[in-house]
């Protein structure tokens, strides 16, 4: 028994020493930096049942250092999935954090630097420390540093963190000095960190030359990307909008995040380039966000261009969630544009949704425009006693109706409440039609100082009367600059206030337009 142990032994001894024979020739090769030798050396036994996972783990590291991170991943994921008991796991998961790093994926970088163990440890340490570098941790980055030794240093990757550290904290022309000293870093697979230490001195002329130098001679997209990205941010830093935008858009379609499109959004925001802002709104993909952004747009439309917000809001609203406020309140925009079947269709759809009960008020405000006042009654009358919005366009639909005092007795009950310049113009009718006149100039300035045409001129013409003629001019003028629609009531505040204000002006207007008031008006001019 003693004999066939021996036998087995001195067997795996020279199995091993067999296999460290064989690959040797590509250890050699990544030791002398013939990172391409040394890629074609380890395919050849990437299929070997004995040599595969070192091998696997030759061709990573190979990979790794011509810059292919995402081509090193490849042999990586297969060594940890299919050789669970190798012995080069603990360099595997160490590359494998490296190479996460390098593409950008921070936390997957994380979680394989985490499962390192020694002799790596420190290896996983200093990339931890670009972790915390590239998530802005200062504390972590400083700590890292500090436990390092001064040959740690002799390390390129490694020095570039502490110099990236220096650029990081208002150092950066000490960065850059540095930078310089190191003749390992002047090779061009440090040109984007060269770039970077650049910008972080505000040497942009020099920063802009290495990229796009770069660019050129670069092959590799995810490196072209990256340093059109370096562009993109530092013509932004310089207020070079144009520059970056046409930066942009060459690359954003690449970026898995939204950071690039939300930037040449907010540029064409700026710019007041609704369409163009509303299609790159369309190509984000966090659908949070895009939600988001997509209410400020409208909220920004509806402040600064009313006038297209309707358009927009026609265009959008398919893509906002059905329990958006903002349906509600863009529905309640284009009623007031007039745009009646639009607001409608907003409304359906809130009724899908968990806000369907506030749908209520403004798709009755539409019928009661559309003249259908037995279908908005059957909506509003549940809500009648309960809301105040739908006791006042109960009382609409019963003075439109005829029945003026039932009207009036519900809107007295809601007076208080009553935000709606058009309720409360008819509330000042009622209480006109009733003979309270004090309590229907009450409601009409009320009306007016919201913007109602109507109630100012009905306002006016009340003052006009009680012969204060000098708030009639004001009311007047008030209901002209609010928009009146009406043709002929247009005239006549013209013609009122042309004759109190003795403007000429106006009556010209009234005399031009061959209405009822156009003699009147010319006979005042003459």
């Amino acid at each position: 028994m003693k004999t066939l142990i021996s036998i087995i032994t001195i067997i795996l001894f020279f199995s091993i020493a067999w296999a460290n024979d064989a690959l040797k020739k590509g250890e050699d090769f990544l030791k002398t930096e013939n990172y391409l030798q040394a890629k074609e050396f380890f395919q050849k036994f990437t299929e070997d049942p004995k040599l595969a996972d070192r091998a696997l783990l030759g061709l990573a590291k190979a990979e790794y250092f011509l810059g292919n991170y995402y081509e090193a991943t490849i042999p990586l994921k297969r060594l940890l999935r299919d050789f669970k008991n190798s012995s080069t796991l603990n360099e595997a998961n160490l590359y494998m954090g490296l190479t996460y790093l390098k593409i950008g994926r921070l936390r997957d970088a994380e979680y394989y630097l985490e499962k390192v163990q020694q002799p790596l440890e420190k290896q996983a340490m200093i990339g931890k420390g670009w972790i915390a570098f590239y998530k802005g941790d200062l504390r972590t980055l400083q700590a890292v540093l500090q436990r390092l030794d001064r040959k740690d240093f002799n390390d390129p990757e490694t020095d570039l963190l502490r110099i990236k550290y220096l650029a990081m904290t208002g150092k950066a022309d000490e960065a850059l000095k540095e930078f310089n000293k190191n003749l390992k870093l002047r090779k061009t697979l440090y040109d984007l960190d060269r770039a970077d230490v650049l910008i972080r001195a505000t040497k942009f002329k020099e920063a802009e030359d290495v990229l796009k130098k770069f660019i050129e001679k670069s092959n590799k997209q995810y490196d072209t990307i990256k340093a059109k990205k370096m562009l993109f941010e530092m013509y932004l830093t310089q207020g070079k909008t144009e520059e970056a935008l046409k930066i942009g858009k060459e690359i954003y379609f690449y970026i898995p995040t939204d950071d690039v499109r939300l930037k040449i959004y907010s540029i064409y925001m700026n710019s007041k380039n609704y369409d163009e802002a509303l299609r790159m709104l369309f190509l984000f993909r966090d659908k949070e966000l895009k939600n988001k952004k997509i209410e400020e747009f409208l909220k920004t439309i509806m402040h600064k261009s009313p006038e297209k917000a309707a358009n927009y809001i026609v265009k959008i609203y398919p893509f906002l969630p059905a329990d958006s406020s903002l349906l509600i309140q863009s529905a309640q925009f284009l009623i007031s544009q007039g745009r009646y079947n639009e607001a409608k269709n907003l409304l359906r759809k809130v009724q899908t949704g968990t806000r369907r009960a506030e749908a209520v008020i403004p798709y009755s405000q539409i019928l009661i425009k559309e003249g259908k006042y037995k279908e908005a009654k059957k909506f509003l009358e549940p809500l009648k006693e309960k809301n105040p919005q739908a006791t006042a366009l109960y009382a609409q639909i019963l003075a439109q109706e005829g029945d003026k005092l039932t009207a009036l007795s519900y809107l007295r009950r809601v007076s208080k409440s009553i935000k709606d310049p058009e309720i409360l113009t008819l509330l000042g009718d009622l209480e006109y039609s009733n003979g309270d006149r004090k309590k229907a100039i009450h409601y009409w300035l009320e009306a007016s100082k919201l913007g109602n045409a109507e109630a100012a001129l009905k306002a006016a013409d009340y003052f006009y009367l009680s012969k204060k003629i000098k708030e009639a001019i004001q009311y007047y003028k008030k209901a002209i600059d609010a928009g009146i629609k009406d043709n002929n009531s247009l005239m006549w505040a013209y013609y009122q206030y042309g004759k109190l204000a003795h403007d000429k002006t106006y009556l010209e207007k009234v005399a031009a337009s061959k209405g009822e008031l156009s003699e009147a008006a010319r006979a005042l001019l003459h």
